[in-house]
């Protein structure tokens, strides 16, 4: 992985929360993995997470250059295309399951 340490939630939430044991630890569904992540981090850690998101997405907004450096910078444990989901799709899950900030 390249990832700059900018994105270290981003690579927390792919390398850990949809991690190679995700399942286990977290839920088998995303839905339960994002309300573990809810439940275990604190708000300003999710709000930093869905800036990160933004600042990423807004970094690569061709489609195809979101995949490649998604698949190259992220945890590769966690693919989305494995799942039938781009990665753009995947980060805007992620997005509508983070809370806004109050």
């Amino acid at each position: 992985m390249t990832t700059s340490p900018r994105y270290n939630l981003l690579v927390d939430l792919t390398g850990i929360y949809f991690g190679q044991d995700a399942d286990i630890l977290f839920g088998e569904t995303a839905d339960a993995i994002m309300a573990s992540l809810r439940e275990t981090w604190t708000a300003d850690e999710v709000q930093a997470l869905r800036t990160q998101i933004v600042d990423f997405m807004n970094a690569h907004p061709d489609p195809a250059e979101l995949e490649r450096v998604f698949s190259r910078d992220f945890h590769r444990s966690y693919q989305p295309a494995e799942f039938g989901a781009t990665a753009g799709e995947f980060l805007r899950s992620v997005l509508l399951a983070l809370p806004l900030q109050a």
